[in-house]
């Protein structure tokens, strides 16, 4: 009986062995195949899924050896360019979503196929350097209409779509705070109103963190009158333009289940035309619409081919009101609305813009100033001071 029980034993035993034999094979097999498709692959210069360049294959030097840079640049190398890397992070996040988890990569999982970014808690030294900035600047231009408009992000409209139990933080009171601060001469265009209002419409991008041609069109109206002084508001015919968008959203989180459409909105019968002018590439368009994004990953940069230190929008709508923008990417599916109502519209991204104000409101002699923001960009990015402080 002793005998058999001994024979069993070693049987299992072999069998045991034989089998993580089998398995390490298994996995020795599945690491040569993936250094070896990591070896043939080309390197990619970009990733279309993550929207973002990727870490190139780093020069050897004594220096990088000898204070380690070399081995940090490589590791990060070996990351971006690992064989199949797309559909790695795919099924990582297939993953995550079958163990329920209602955020992936810092953006959070909704219903209707919604993708959202949480909202950070204000930097309350920014939001203080920024308001004391945008005073100071109203306070040694008196001359000039001012006006600020600054956009909730989703998170703060589409409660019904967020995924229970989300920490999202109340940003409409965080922008009611800031605009507080800003002196009386400003005007504030409250545009949450308008957007609760419509928030069962595509207001904002499912996949992506800005808000549609249809969210900015309802801004414009609830502004119209104080944008406009009076002008009439125009008609617009809307063209569908792509319905093949997948956001950034949609990249960081690595979800791509779910496709937007992008729309433009087309003046009738202003009479306004328009060209658009870009210093720093020295070239012009009759069109603030870049057609050729609509091939590549990042489809919103259709308006005005994505973000500017500086353009200027040249109108015929000859009223001798000149309106200066300072601006985030928000604003740029926003200046379709406004053609009609000034004769120079010039769009400044403080992030990218290292001119010198003061020349540049007296160049185009400026009449009008809005400050159109994402409340993400308002709340957190220090440039607009800075730009400012030499205006």
């Amino acid at each position: 009986m002793e005998e058999r029980r001994e024979k069993r034993r070693n049987r299992r035993l072999v069998r045991l062995g034989a089998h993580r034999r089998y398995v390490s094979y298994i996995l020795f097999g599945f690491v040569i195949v993936l250094a070896l498709g990591s070896l043939i692959a080309r390197d990619r210069p970009f990733s279309d899924d993550e929207n973002r360049s990727l870490a190139q294959r780093p020069a050897i030097t004594w220096a990088g050896l000898r204070d380690g840079s070399f081995f940090g640049d490589y590791s990060s190398y070996l990351a971006d360019q690992f064989w199949g890397r797309d559909k790695w992070i795919s099924l990582d996040t297939f993953g995550i979503r079958l163990t329920g988890r209602h955020d992936v990569n810092g953006v959070f999982v909704g219903k209707d196929g919604y993708l959202f970014s949480p909202a950070d808690a204000p930097d309350e030294a920014i939001r203080d350097r920024k308001a004391e900035a945008v005073n100071t600047f109203a306070e040694n231009h008196p001359e000039l209409n001012l006006m600020a408009m600054v956009v909730p992000n989703s998170t703060a409209i589409l409660d019904e779509q967020l995924p229970a139990h989300a920490p999202i933080r109340n940003q409409r009171s965080d922008i009611a705070d800031a605009m507080s601060r800003l002196d009386s001469s400003i005007q504030v265009l409250d545009v949450s109103p308008a957007l609760l209002e419509h928030k069962h419409e595509e207001i904002y991008y499912r996949t992506d963190h800005h808000w549609t041609s249809l969210g900015a069109y309802y801004a414009f109206l609830s502004a119209a009158d104080r944008l406009g002084q009076g002008l009439a508001v125009p008609t617009f015919n809307v063209l569908t333009v792509t319905d093949s968008f997948q956001g950034t959203l949609a990249s960081k989180s690595g979800i791509h289940r779910t496709e937007d459409a992008i729309q433009v909105y087309i003046p009738q019968s202003t009479g306004v035309e328009y060209y658009v002018n870009y210093p720093d590439t020295q070239t012009r368009s009759t069109s603030m619409y870049v057609t050729s994004a609509l091939e590549e990953k990042d489809k919103y940069t259709l308006f005005f081919g994505g973000n500017h230190p500086l353009v200027e929008i040249w109108t015929t709508a000859d009223n001798t009101r000149n309106l200066l923008v300072f601006k985030d990417s928000y604003a740029n599916c926003f200046m379709q609305f406004l053609t009609s109502y000034y004769d120079k519209i010039i769009m400044i991204d403080p992030r990218y813009y290292y001119g010198d104000l003061k020349t540049t409101m007296t160049s185009y002699g400026i009449t009008d100033v809005l400050f159109l923001y994402c409340a993400d960009t308002w709340l957190t990015d220090t440039s607009l001071a800075d730009v400012l402080a030499t205006g």
